[in-house]
């Protein structure tokens, strides 16, 4: 056997800066995943992507064994096929279908070479290529693009492929193109043809011939100790702890050479988010901070892709860009200042939010009714909740954010300031887009929290009202996220409202617009799922969610308080929890087993028996202790306490005949023990824990 070096690149147009990262590890992990599957041991795998290639680099063992390497294509595909290929001498592979498509080419006779230490032998060529064949395939959550005639796609045009073991091209076509040992280097350099004679060279003879660094983490570390560097040259700091900016400039270049310009002082008066869009999203720059204050600086830093002797010319050229822009903002916020934030309501008419559903306007009304009913429940300002949903979407008809949409939100705080709102309508115009995701921040007061909950149930009943539910990972409304949001501010702020009457509360506010008839119970539903994903992706176990989640609540603190009470018993009383089980699935079986029509209370004046006399006292006496710390969410207090009914219920269970011949002593009997099993179910279905 031998250890070989495999390499694929595939040479593109330039590839979407935002999904890079997730592009090339996708396809690395298919590679590798490929290689693996058919009993090939990888080392040293390295996975490269820039602006114009994705490749993978890996160390595999090459055995000599014929009967093995024709095992692993057996396992890659059927034996008429496999059968067919020996018949060929040369495969070409089309990548978007799930059949190979095998063609002939009788002129040529190309196969691996040989050397003394191992056979390579044709059919190995066959199985790179399907493993590659077969990765390209799985990448089909991106968006494609077709071009040219060729009846494939891919998510740019594919120019050059690359695939070597060790020296040896492994011929085959894709996308219509001859594998080969060709490379290209940075685009923004004179083209030429970089010649790779064996792939250990790679990458490093991107990097010496064509000014390209491949290594994606490597070109994304440099990126951010120059950018750091730069930024304490002129006297400030940067701020990369999001780090979306930094990856997306990662994937722009291939070379990076970081710079820095300046734009006058006079443009700061700008709100800061205006100038942060401008710089950010529009350019991709690098704001600078004071280093102690954290206010912003008039400079900027960039990252470019070209080689020059002359970066002056660079700099200027991109000052004389962002200067415009900062000037159209500054008009924009001119015109705006012309009118309050409040007069842009009958605009918000002529904005459709769905066709269904009507436009902002409806929307706006309907957040506006449900903020006030929110507040009422969670007892808070109702008139400032009710004007901070009025105003929360007039902001989106402003010129400021039509030309600067991230800064939706933080406009209408801002304009919500000049026209003398109460700052908590203000902040609430900003934050009740929060949390965006499920590790974002929540809104800071309890008036945005309102408004936030309120955009984001009338979304979510809306959509579900016309049934267009999200599917799989199709969720265009960002129904999930909004869920979520909900769920968040609801836990964290302990706000005491009922999940159930909020979604009803919703749903009336829509009338007759609304199809789906069952509408309420789908949301709560897929709410309630949410919840559940949400605790698994916390780490909590399954049993655990499903047994609180099966006694049915409606509030989301008290959910949370109940499933992190189980967790902390089941950890820490795994004896009790034990006893608790066994007890609790005793009772249970024999109710089920007699299906009667349980008495609302048990008949004291039927109790015979000291041992069920003492159980009848124990439950009444436990369930007022309960009750109590129930309603302070003290659910682990609450575990420990339903435990010191255990001795009573053997001794009930010992000395006492359920089953008596008087058919009122045996219903009162089965009624007691439904009284008990009712106590456990104050904090969770116990017969669904895994002991």
């Amino acid at each position: 056997m031998k250890v070989c070096t495999f390499l694929v690149e595939i040479g593109t147009e330039s590839l979407p800066s935002k999904i890079l990262k997730r592009l090339g590890k996708d396809f690395f992990c298919q590679i590798i995943s490929g290689l693996k599957k058919n009993n090939f041991v990888c080392d040293k795998v390295n996975w490269f992507a820039s602006s114009c290639r994705l490749a993978v680099k890996a160390n595999i063992i090459i055995t000599d064994d014929l009967n093995i390497n024709i095992a692993c294509v057996n396992q890659l595909s059927n034996i008429d096929t496999y059968d067919k290929y020996f018949k060929s001498t040369y495969p070409r592979i089309n990548p978007v279908v799930n059949k190979m498509d095998i063609e002939y080419n009788n002129k040529s006779q190309e196969i691996l070479e040989c050397d003394k230490n191992v056979l390579i032998h044709k059919n190995l060529k066959y199985l790179f290529c399907s493993v590659i064949s077969f990765a390209l395939e799985k990448l089909k959550n991106y968006e494609m693009m077709r071009w040219s005639d060729i009846d494939i796609s891919f998510i740019r045009p594919v120019r050059t492929m690359t695939i070597l073991l060790d020296k040896y091209v492994i011929p085959s076509y894709f996308f219509g193109i001859k594998t080969g040992r060709v490379l290209y280097g940075n685009r923004c350099m004179e083209e030429e043809k970089i010649i790779i004679e064996h792939a250990d060279l790679y990458p490093d003879i991107l990097t010496k011939k064509g000014w390209v660094i491949a290594d994606y983490a490597r070109r994304k570390n440099i990126i951010r100790v120059e950018v750091e560097k730069e930024a304490k040259k002129i006297g400030g700091i940067v701020d990369i702890q999001d780090e979306s900016l930094l990856e997306e400039v990662t994937a722009l270049v291939e070379w990076p050479i970081v710079l820095s310009g300046r734009f006058d002082q006079k443009f700061l008066v700008l709100p800061r988010e205006v100038i942060l869009h401008i710089m950010r999203y529009d350019r991709k720059y690098f704001p600078v901070y004071h280093s102690i204050s954290g206010e912003l600086l008039p400079y900027f830093i960039f990252v470019t892709n070209t080689i020059s002797d002359n970066y002056k010319k660079i700099i200027v050229g991109h000052e004389n860009v962002i200067t415009p822009r900062l000037m159209d903002a500054e008009f924009f916020l001119k015109k705006d200042n012309k009118c309050r934030l409040e007069d842009y309501i009958p605009k918000l008419g002529d904005a459709l939010f769905h066709r269904k559903l009507g436009t902002l306007c409806d929307k706006s009304w309907r957040i506006k009714k449900l903020s006030g009913w929110i507040a009422e429940q969670i007892g808070i300002d109702i008139r400032q909740a009710k004007r901070a949903g009025y105003l929360c979407k007039c902001d989106l008809m402003s010129n400021m954010v039509f030309e600067f949409p991230s800064t939706q939100g933080t406009i209408g705080m801002y304009y919500a300031r000049r026209d003398g709102e109460a700052e908590e309508i203000a902040l609430a115009q900003k934050e009740h887009y929060l949390p965006r995701f499920s590790k974002d921040k929540l809104p800071a007061t309890r008036i945005s929290c309102t408004v936030s909950i309120a955009d984001k149930i009338d979304t979510i009943s809306g959509i579900f009202g016309i049934k267009e539910l999200p599917k799989g990972n199709r969720d265009p409304f960002a129904l999930k996220r909004a869920a979520i949001g909900i769920l968040l501010i609801l836990m964290y702020k302990k706000f005491p409202l009922d999940l159930l009457h909020l979604i009803q509360k919703s749903v009336e506010l829509y009338g007759l617009q609304l199809t789906n008839v069952t509408v309420i119970n789908d949301i709560y539903n897929f709410i309630y799922n949410r919840l559940s994903s949400w605790y698994r992706s916390r780490g909590y176990k399954l049993d655990i969610i499903r047994s609180v989640l099966n006694v049915k609540n409606s509030s989301v603190v008290d959910i949370d308080a109940r499933i992190k009470a189980v967790t902390a018993f089941c950890n820490l009383q795994k004896e009790e929890n034990l006893k608790l089980n066994l007890m609790y699935k005793r009772i249970s079986n024999i109710l089920l087993k007699k299906q009667i029509s349980y008495s609302d209370d048990v008949q004291y004046s039927l109790l015979k028996n000291p041992e069920e006399i003492h159980l009848a006292m124990e439950v009444m006496s436990i369930g007022k202790r309960l009750e109590i710390l129930c309603a302070q969410h003290r659910y682990y207090d609450a575990l420990i306490v339903v435990m010191t009914i255990f001795s009573s219920v053997n001794m009930f269970f010992d000395n006492v005949m359920i089953m008596d011949a008087n058919e009122n002593i045996q219903i009162n009997r089965l009624t007691l023990l439904n009284k008990v099993k009712n106590l456990f179910l104050q904090v969770a279905d116990i017969s669904l824990l895994h002991v």
